[in-house]
């Protein structure tokens, strides 16, 4: 090749907001559609003008769209010289291409946001480039992606919003469904007509091929939108649930990938190795992703109470029915980890980066009644996935410096049973009655504990293992003949005892023992004893040298209708 080429990054933001601004389901899944149309659809369409290769037009589904970037006669290398263009990699909301030209790379960026002002009018989709500085020169991509993406952060604060492009001046009616500015009426079946906006009109237009789109992931997902509402809508689901799910380690490895992939990599090399594990990993979500929903809701099931919002890459966030969701993300986690040992590139890489051939992810669970917001329901579950990413911290690789985090999954969820109080800092605050003492031991382990054998933090995972919190609720729900006392009074711990338990263990571990030495005889309470003695429903841990206390119990009881 005689010029270096440039890069050019096309990425949305906001994408939260820009999905969750409404309850509609119907918004929340157009806007998911159009999303992801913004990193691939509108992407190789406007390659394929480019290059004027059609063919790049004909794929129908995701598996279609990776086979596509995989073929070399359809996405040719740059440096052959047939085509301007070359697609590194085109996932939801975010595509990396190779330009033969700076005017190459521009008219790329023109055609792809302007179609994004057309078609998705509330999306903020936006494109930066940087020159290579020498192709020939080992490692000069690398370098090029960590400063496109470094570009991209540096110019996101003089960019307008989305919210500049539509003006209340003249003063504009508000649509129904978005409070934004209305741009024409929408007839509803009472002959009335609705306001709305061109935003969530977008959106609602999308919805349908949006669903189609996921249920070619998952076959039985609802087909019919207005069923799916309904299906939400009805008294039978009580609880939906935000779940957000992020693989671990992701952004090390990418930081890292010229060095995961050893010495003496050509820019080709670099490539190939990039999208493979790229298309590898949005395989795994999917895979991980079908196995759950069929394990949770059964094969055959054509009404299941289920949205994948995003699905992509090493990212997942549903809305579904919040008795299954702490149940489904187990699964998909377990399965995420499964399917990333089965893969070829990704295995690789896993083990040069963690010395074991496998990823990880953590998930955040915010379990919440119907009309409850979405969008602040999702800030939940983002600082619990937060919360959960703190294994990354705890359990890690021997002896390693800097701190590299062992493969290790974990969940972290809240039952909002209380809507006044929505940040999770301050949640925490209110289940720590002493300062020593813990009324909760969120976040859990998923990953089976034989997999953490040579992790530094084993000890901890154990003791913050699912399996534990499993036992404790499978106990509370017990309702045998077993254990029954000399009076013939059952084991199964009453509803009043169990408030009684909730009320002391706010006033402090000393309360909350003295109330479980009242009655653990009569119930049979060793069974949820934390010590060893079977003395206390706590169990003492050392925290960066200061002795503390957790204990399981409360959050068996917050979770057990849920499990």
């Amino acid at each position: 090749m005689t010029a270096s080429p440039y890069l050019v990054l096309l990425e949305t933001s906001g994408n939260q907001n820009f999905i969750f601004s409404t309850n509609k389901l119907k918004e929340n899944i157009g806007a998911s559609e159009l999303t992801y149309r913004a990193g691939t659809r509108w992407v190789l369409d406007a390659v394929a003008d480019i290059n004027q290769t059609p063919q790049l037009r004909q794929w129908t589904n995701s598996q279609d769209l990776r086979e596509t970037l995989r073929d070399s006669d359809l996405n040719s290398p740059i440096e052959q010289g047939d085509n301007p263009l070359e697609i590194i990699i085109a996932t939801s909301g975010k595509a990396l291409i190779l330009a033969r030209t700076e005017e190459d790379a521009k008219d790329l960026i023109r055609r792809v946001t302007q179609r994004a002002i057309a078609e998705g009018p509330g999306l903020n989709l936006s494109g930066v480039f940087v020159a290579i500085e020498d192709w020939e020169k080992d490692k000069s991509l690398d370098n090029a992606i960590r400063q496109v993406h470094q570009t991209f952060e540096e110019t996101q604060p003089y960019r307008p919003t989305p919210d500049a492009r539509f003006l209340r001046l003249p003063i504009i009616a508000d649509c129904s469904f978005s409070g934004l500015p209305a741009s024409h009426l929408e007839p509803r079946p009472d002959n009335q007509w609705l306001p709305i906006s061109q935003v969530s009109a977008s959106k609602r237009q999308a919805a349908d091929k949006g669903l189609s789109r996921l249920h070619q992931i998952a076959p039985n997902l609802i087909r019919d939108i207005n069923k799916l509402e309904r299906k939400f809508d009805s008294e039978k689901i009580p609880w939906l649930a935000i779940v957000h799910a992020d693989g671990n380690g992701l952004g090390q490895i990418f930081l890292n990938f010229a060095q995961c992939l050893g010495d003496k990599q050509t820019n080709r090399d670099y490539i190939q190795a990039y999208r493979e594990f790229s298309l590898e990993l949005d395989e795994c979500t999917e895979a991980a992703f079908r196995e759950a929903v069929q394990t949770i809701f059964g094969e055959f099931d054509e009404a299941i109470p289920l949205i994948p919002l995003i699905i992509g890459g090493d990212d997942l966030t549903v809305v579904c029915d919040g008795k299954k969701a702490l149940h489904f993300t187990q699964i998909f986690l377990k399965q995420f980890e499964a399917q990333t040992e089965q893969k070829t590139v990704v295995a690789k890489i896993a083990k040069k980066q963690f010395s074991i051939n496998r990823l990880s992810a953590c998930a955040g669970i915010a379990i919440i009644k119907p009309h409850f917001p979405f969008s602040v329901a999702y800030e939940l579950a983002e600082s619990l996935i937060k919360s959960a990413k703190s294994v990354k911290q705890t359990v890690i690789k021997p002896d390693s410096k800097p701190i590299t985090p062992f493969p290790c999954s974990a969940i972290d969820f809240h039952i909002l049973y209380d809507s006044t109080h929505i940040d999770l800092e301050r949640i925490r605050r209110n289940l720590r009655p002493e300062t020593t003492t813990y009324l909760y031991n969120r976040p859990y382990v998923v990953t089976e504990l034989d997999k953490l054998q040579s992790a530094e933090g084993h000890a901890w995972a154990s003791q913050h293992h699912w399996n534990r919190l499993c036992d404790r609720v499978t106990r509370l729900q017990s309702d045998t003949e077993e254990g029954q006392d000399r009076d013939g009074d059952r084991s199964k711990l009453p509803s009043s005892q169990s408030h009684a338990l909730r009320t002391a263990l706010f006033r402090g571990r000393e309360a909350a023992n003295g109330q479980y030495a009242l009655i653990k005889q009569r119930y049979s309470l060793e069974r949820f004893a934390e010590d060893d003695e079977k003395k206390s429903l706590f169990y003492q841990s050392q925290d960066k040298g200061d002795i503390t206390f957790h204990t399981t119990f409360l959050d068996a009881l917050d979770a057990q209708e849920f499990l």
